[in-house]
């Protein structure tokens, strides 16, 4: 490495080293009391160092810390210590295989609830909220759809994963850095309080009774669109409160679709018919596909 950056970097050959501490059995931890997130693989850490979030440290093998150089190198000019210990050594620190070769520790964004925050996002708004999903992998493909479609910000519930936790973030690709997450204790009278203040339509996503084709209802305008717990679904007084309820429909012989799928589809169809769509269609490159991994 060169030298000028060559004292941010610091080799680990202890399992019990108290430097990384933090990154000790990774596998099922939760850091969110503690301030601070895991970025796994080169493309979620590229995208923590691309938004701006504070970075605590990286974790890299001597078997591709070459092929992270480039990326090393911006970490250490933001002022962050990497450390490096031979790929055997960081499985056992983490307690997992280290297939990605490079890890980081962030800091958490300030937390905001929505009613603080609204004055910083345009109009129309778009936004999603999520009510008790219990599953950090649907939290994180639903972050990743949210950004595929220019929803502005999310708002979470506390019976929902923290979009910050571990596989959330990894599940995203990063994309949660660039999405605002609003943290509410009592997401009915926050939502409440966006239509009566904001004039925002709640539009609740359930396979229930009395929906709607989400084709046949009004998307326009300041809307937030709300998604519910895997099994239970989005809970009555949400439910209660919404302007519209819809409905995907699907063949008989499914009962319904995962959330996370269902989100794509409602926040796609939204968003033909906000403002910047045509903004969207104009940035898409050549090989963007909705299947890539």
């Amino acid at each position: 490495m060169p030298n000028n950056f060559a004292s941010k970097f610091i080799t680990i050959k202890n399992q019990a080293d108290s430097a990384i501490a933090t990154y000790s059995s990774l596998k099922g931890k939760r850091l969110e009391k503690d301030g601070i997130f895991i970025a796994e693989g080169e493309k979620v850490v590229k995208s923590l160092v691309d938004s701006g979030c504070k970075i605590a440290s990286c974790l890299t093998s001597n078997e591709t810390i070459a092929r992270y150089k480039s990326l090393l190198a911006t970490i250490a000019k933001r002022g962050a210590t990497t450390y490096v210990a031979d790929n055997g050594l960081i499985e056992d620190i983490i307690g997992f295989r280290f297939h990605k070769g490079i890890i980081a520790v962030g800091y958490y964004p300030k937390k905001r609830t929505v009613l603080t925050s609204l004055k910083t996002l345009k109009r129309p708004l778009f936004l999603v909220a999520l009510n008790a999903i219990n599953d950090p992998q649907n939290v994180g493909l639903i972050v990743r759809n949210a950004s595929a479609f220019g929803v502005q910000a999310l708002i979470v519930d506390n019976a929902t994963y923290d979009p910050y936790y571990r596989k959330a973030v990894r599940v995203s690709m990063g994309t949660i850095f660039r999405l605002p997450v609003y943290y509410e204790d009592d997401l009915g009278s926050s939502l409440i309080q966006l239509k009566k203040k904001y004039d925002t339509r709640i539009i609740a996503a359930t396979p229930g009774r009395s929906t709607s084709d989400i084709a046949k209802v009004k998307l326009s305008g300041n809307i937030c669109f709300v998604f519910g717990n895997e099994d239970k679904g989005i809970s009555r007084r949400v439910l209660s409160i919404a302007d519209a309820k819809v409905r995907i429909p699907i063949l008989k012989a499914v009962d319904s679709l995962n959330v996370a799928s269902a989100s794509a589809i409602c926040l796609y169809e939204a968003s033909c018919h906000r403002p910047n769509i045509r903004s969207i269609r104009g940035r898409v490159k050549k090989g963007h596909a909705a299947y890539s991994s």
